[in-house]
């Protein structure tokens, strides 16, 4: 609905009706459920120790199911005619079109497939912690961070960025709890400089 007439605007206007977006979602997830959080039943209250660590089996659930999740997810870009069309879509808009491929279903398989996905998330954190209404935009902005630091090519390397971000936040919060937050997200600035010193950079021409 916010989306789909803006379609052609410019990555700025689809930034700022995001934002737009997430605040009035957000608001509305306050209104129907309150501002204390929730926290669902585990699948399985079992633990079990390897080489002297504890593990519970919903946390080798949620990190297997996980790994499940990125395979299909590499199989289904990297090898189906849809995923094939989203890359496409995503790289050059025009040239997709020009090629046969339909920018609107894309866009409308892009979201159907990122709710599914944030559906699982939610499905398999929801028991090992408590969830509130805005918990999703912090938990998106760390996946970002990690996506990130693996350069947004890989599922792999970003799979590590995201556990780099989660070791890093489980230690901040051993000496520096209430900075774990700015210390995670100001991981994310030397990254990008970093990537923008690396990079190949050129002139545009004037046509």
């Amino acid at each position: 609905i916010a989306y789909q007439p803006l379609a052609e605007a410019s990555v700025l206007v689809l930034l700022i009706v995001s934002v737009a977006v997430h605040f009035a979602l957000t608001g509305l997830g306050l209104l129907f459920f309150g501002a204390e959080g929730s926290r669902t039943p585990p699948f399985s209250s079992e633990s079990f120790q390897l080489a002297g660590i504890t593990a519970s089996v919903q946390s080798v659930l949620v990190v297997s199911t996980s790994l499940a999740l990125i395979a299909v997810l590499a199989v289904f870009f990297g090898r189906t005619l849809y995923g094939k069309a989203l890359r496409a879509t995503a790289l050059n808009r025009v040239g997709a079109r020009l090629v046969g491929i339909s920018p609107n279903l894309a866009g409308t398989l892009t979201f159907t497939l990122a709710a599914l996905v944030c559906a699982f998330s939610g499905v398999l954190i929801g028991p090992i912690t408590t969830v509130y209404y805005d918990s999703g935009f912090l938990v998106s902005l760390k996946g970002f961070v990690g996506a990130i630091i693996g350069g947004l090519v890989s599922y792999p390397l970003a799979a590590l960025g995201a556990m780099l971000v989660g070791l890093l936040e489980a230690f901040a919060s051993f000496w520096a709890s209430g900075f774990k937050e700015v210390i995670v997200f100001t991981l994310i600035i030397p990254v990008l400089l970093w990537r923008s010193l690396a990079a190949h950079h050129h002139d545009d021409e004037d046509e």
